[in-house]
Formats: C-alpha cells, structure tokens, sequence
C-alpha cells in the first residue's frame, strides 16, 4: 500500500518550528538540524551564493577579466593585467610587465577603451591608466 503524503509543508526551519511552538505555547522539539549531514564545502558555497544573490549579475571586473585577451590582443595579454577599477572616477588601472609593453598600450587606448565600454557592465568605465 502507498504512504500517503499530507497536503502539510514539513517545518525544517528553526524560526517555523519556533514561531509555531510559540504560537501553540509548547516547547520546541530538540533541533533537528543537529542529525543532517554536513553540507559539502561546493554546497555550502553554493548555497551561499545564492542566499547573497552573488554570480547573478556580472561585475565590471569579471567581464573585463573574462574578455582580457580579446581587449589587448594575444601579444599583449599576457604581458598586462587589469589590476582595479575606481568606480567613482571610472579609471581601470592596468599593471604592465615592462615600459615597451606600457606605450604599446598607450597608442591602443582608445580602441581598448572602446572595447571595454561595450562589455556588460562597463559603460561607465571613463579612462584607463597603465603603472
């Protein structure tokens, strides 16, 4: 014979068996949270994520990471890297392995920049600065 399930939701949360067992004027139960297995440590960042809202939306920095080689060009993406962004004044700073590398990036300014600005999130980027 099949076990019937009832139409009632399960109270796992502390704060649902607390506000009930206050409702009803009961002691709670012991906790039942003390007998479930740890989460794993990809579980419990996940989970994380997703109760902070993180990886929804992606930042300035992430799609300028994600795209570097594509801003610069192959020759010059491993020789630099973005290293901040100022979101007030909307200056990405780049550190460069070496001054040649430094003015090659220079005389790309203005087509690195473009690039950049049609990335998601990086329409306020305003200048960059190369050190």
């Amino acid at each position: 014979m099949a076990a019937k399930h009832s139409g009632f939701k399960k109270l796992t949360s502390f704060h649902e068996r607390k506000l009930v067992a206050n409702f009803l004027e009961m002691p709670m139960g012991e906790d039942i949270t003390k007998f479930r297995e740890p989460l794993s440590m990809k579980e419990l960042i996940e989970k994380t994520w997703e109760n902070w809202g993180l990886g929804d939306e992606k930042t300035p920095e992430e799609s300028i990471s994600e795209n570097w080689q594509k801003l610069v060009g192959k020759k010059l993406y491993m020789k630099c890297a973005p290293e901040r962004l100022h979101p007030s004044s909307g200056i990405l700073f780049i550190r460069t392995s070496s001054g040649p590398v430094r003015q090659e990036l220079s005389f790309q300014k203005k087509g690195i920049l473009e690039k950049i600005k049609k990335l998601e999130g990086c329409s306020e980027i305003k200048d960059l600065k190369f050190n």
